[in-house]
C-alpha cells in the first residue's frame, strides 16, 4: 500500500506523509519531529528573525508598562489608605480610568491578544479585550442601529436624545435579529431573549422597556404608545453579559410580555426597545398594578425613576396570517376589524 496520498487534487494542501504527518488545527500547524511526537507551532515560536525581533521589543515594551500600572496601583491604594472617608471619589474614578488606559496600552500590541480577540476567545474581564469588543461594536454594529433608530424615527418619537454605550443583542427562538428587521407575528408572541454586552467594568442594575409607537388612534387621527413589556432589577457586567433568559441573574417583571399585534389595515409597528440604567435597585413590587399599558410615556417613567437610557434595539411588526389567531388567543381586540384610510373630502 502507498503511503504518500496527495490531496492537491481536491483542493486542499499541504500533501500528507505517512512518514512525516502534517495536520492543520485551527489556524495552526501541529508538525511531528524526529521522536515522533507532534510538536505545536503557535504564534510566538514562528521562525522568523524580524517577527522574533519585533516581539522582543513589544515585550519590553510590556513590561514597562506593566511598571508603570503596578505604580498607578499603588498610587490610588495609598490616597484610599490615607484619606480613608473622605476620600475624593472623583480623583480616585479618573485615576482609574488612567489605569484601565496603561493595562490596555500594555497588552495593545500583543499578537496573541489579537489571535485571540480573533477568534472570539476572549475574556471581558481584561481592559484590553473590553477596548477591542467596544471599538468592533463602534466601527459596524452601533452605526446600523443609530442608522435605524434615526431612519424609523425613534429618535426623537420614543426618546429626544439617545446615545448607546452598550450593545443590545436581541433574539426570538433562538434566532439573533438585526435591528429594524420586520418579524412574524407567530415567532413574537413569546418574549425575547437578549444580551446587553457592557464595555466598562463593574456590575449594573438595569431597566427594559418595549414600547409600540404606532397604536392607532381613530378619534384623534393619530398614533398612541403602548407598552408591551418592562422587566427590572437586571444585573448586567463584562461577565454577565445574557439580560434575560438562560444563564441570566433573577429579575423583576412589572408588565408580562404582550405580543405585538397590527391590526389588519394599519402601517408597520416600531417596537423599540430602550436599556436603562438605574440608580439602585427598584422596588418592582410597589409599581406593580400601577403601571398603564396604553398610553406609556417612555419620557416621564425615565425621570419618575432617574433612569439614564443606554441601550436600545428595534423591530417592526405588520399584518400577518397569524395576527388574528394570535390576537384572539390572547383576547385582543380588533382582530375582525379592518382599518382604512378615508379620503378628504
Amino acid at each position: 500500500m502507498n503511503c504518500v496520498r496527495s490531496l492537491t487534487a481536491h483542493g486542499l494542501r499541504p500533501t500528507i506523509s505517512c512518514s512525516g504527518p502534517t495536520v492543520l488545527s485551527r489556524g495552526l500547524r501541529l508538525k511531528a519531529g524526529d521522536d515522533g511526537a507532534a510538536r505545536v507551532r503557535t504564534i510566538e515560536s514562528m521562525p522568523f528573525q524580524t517577527y522574533q525581533l519585533a516581539l522582543k521589543v513589544i515585550r519590553a515594551d510590556r513590561l514597562e508598562k506593566m511598571e508603570a500600572v503596578a505604580y498607578q496601583r499603588k498610587k490610588i491604594a495609598d490616597i484610599v489608605e490615607r484619606e480613608g472617608d473622605k476620600v475624593n471619589h472623583h480623583r480616585i474614578k479618573e485615576l482609574t480610568k488612567h489605569l484601565e488606559y496603561l493595562q490596555i496600552q500594555a497588552d495593545i500590541n500583543n499578537p496573541r491578544v489579537k489571535y485571540n480577540f480573533d477568534r472570539g476567545t476572549i475574556n471581558l474581564n481584561k481592559p484590553v479585550y473590553r477596548f477591542l469588543a467596544n471599538r468592533k461594536w463602534r466601527e459596524y454594529r452601533r452605526p446600523i442601529l443609530m442608522q435605524r433608530l434615526t431612519q424609523l424615527s425613534v429618535i426623537p418619537d420614543v426618546l429626544p436624545v439617545l446615545d448607546p454605550v452598550v450593545d443590545v443583542q436581541l433574539r426570538f427562538w433562538g434566532y439573533d435579529v438585526p435591528p429594524g428587521t420586520i418579524l412574524d407575528s407567530s415567532k413574537t408572541e413569546a418574549p425575547p431573549t437578549f444580551k446587553v454586552i457592557p464595555f466598562t467594568t463593574g456590575k449594573k442594575l438595569c431597566t427594559v422597556v418595549v414600547v409600540d409607537s404606532d397604536v392607532p388612534n381613530v378619534a384623534k387621527d393619530s398614533f398612541d404608545y403602548r407598552l408591551h413589556w418592562l422587566v427590572s432589577n437586571i444585573v448586567i457586567s463584562p461577565t454577565q453579559t445574557q439580560a434575560v433568559g438562560t444563564g441570566a441573574q433573577p429579575s423583576d417583571t412589572i408588565v408580562d410580555w404582550l405580543p405585538p399585534h397590527v391590526q389588519k389595515g394599519s402601517p408597520y409597528h416600531r417596537y423599540s426597545v430602550i436599556v436603562f440604567e438605574q440608580e439602585g435597585k427598584i422596588d418592582a413590587e410597589a409599581l406593580k398594578g400601577k403601571i398603564i399599558r396604553d398610553g406609556f410615556n417612555t419620557r416621564n417613567f425615565q425621570a419618575k425613576q432617574k433612569l439614564k437610557a443606554i441601550g436600545a434595539f428595534l423591530f417592526r411588526s405588520e399584518w400577518d396570517e397569524n395576527t388574528a389567531q394570535i390576537m384572539q388567543k390572547h383576547g385582543l381586540e380588533g382582530w375582525d376589524r379592518m382599518l382604512v384610510r378615508v379620503k378628504d373630502e
